[in-house]
């Protein structure tokens, strides 16, 4: 068979191109460690507590232990004093959770849904079923950015000590319920959690909230939850279910969603 001058030309150049690439692939250095490093921060995450399975909040139970009562600045009080007026008067304060906008922390954290934990190297994500939000808390040893965007969750670090994970929350946007009656916290809530087993199937969440737009000093909140090794998470679509939401004006609609 004959090949044309041109023919030979480029199938030369291919097979002086395949040399080269072997050549060079030869003195590249082998990327051994990253994949070591790889699989130490993996194999690291074993020494972690066991929080597998789904958790559910504990509600108060009549009888139990008087949680801390928050202490708040004059204007707060006074907010709030209208407030529970409003719902004297079976007026309920408009929400935007009509409207299906996440609660935000740290009401996010004691809903009638569940929660479950991830652990992946330099990293804790918390996924709630509530209008399936999602908290992601870097382990990583990095700092919070010098500006942080509000968000409804805020920008969360952490570390471990021993068996209890620290997590350091700021950054959170204001307008969403500070976890009780309504009243909403300022754009400077810091909140600081500590999480750990109380035994194998019970967890509890000691919670440091500051804010001083809204308290006159740190409010201290524990929480406990339930573990269910049996459950899993379902899909929640607030707005499917949203039988009343509210305009921009506040005012209520008689539109039904099916």
């Amino acid at each position: 068979m004959r090949f044309s001058a041109a023919i030979v030309i480029v199938l030369s150049a291919f097979a002086g191109f395949g040399a080269t690439c072997q050549g060079q692939a030869a003195q590249q250095p082998a990327k051994t460690a990253v994949v070591h490093r790889n699989v130490a921060a993996i194999s690291a995450l074993a020494s972690l507590p066991d929080w597998a399975g789904i958790w559910t909040f504990d509600f108060p139970t009549p009888g139990g232990p008087k949680p801390e009562e928050p202490s708040l600045t004059p204007a707060s009080a006074a907010e709030l004093k209208v407030l529970l007026a409003e719902e004297a008067k079976n007026q309920e304060p408009a929400t935007e959770s009509a409207n299906c906008v996440p609660p935000g922390m740290p009401t996010i954290m004691f809903q009638p849904y569940d929660i479950e934990f991830l652990f992946t190297p330099g990293r804790v994500t918390i996924i709630q079923e509530a209008y399936m939000q999602v908290r992601r808390v870097f382990t990583d040893g990095r700092s919070h950015p010098p500006d942080v965007d509000p968000t409804f969750n805020g920008h969360s670090i952490g570390h471990w000590e021993g068996d209890t994970l620290v997590i350091d929350t700021v950054g959170l946007g204001h307008r969403l319920p500070l976890g009780f009656n309504r009243l909403q916290h300022g754009p400077q809530l810091h909140v600081v959690e500590r999480i750990h087993l109380l035994s194998p199937d019970k967890m509890e969440d000691q919670m440091t909230l500051t804010d001083p737009d809204v308290l006159a000093k740190p409010w201290h909140m524990v929480r406990t939850y339930t573990r269910h090794r049996d459950l899993d998470q379902l899909e929640f679509i607030c707005e499917e279910n949203n039988r009343n939401p509210i305009d921009k004006n506040g005012n209520v609609s008689t539109i039904i969603r099916h």
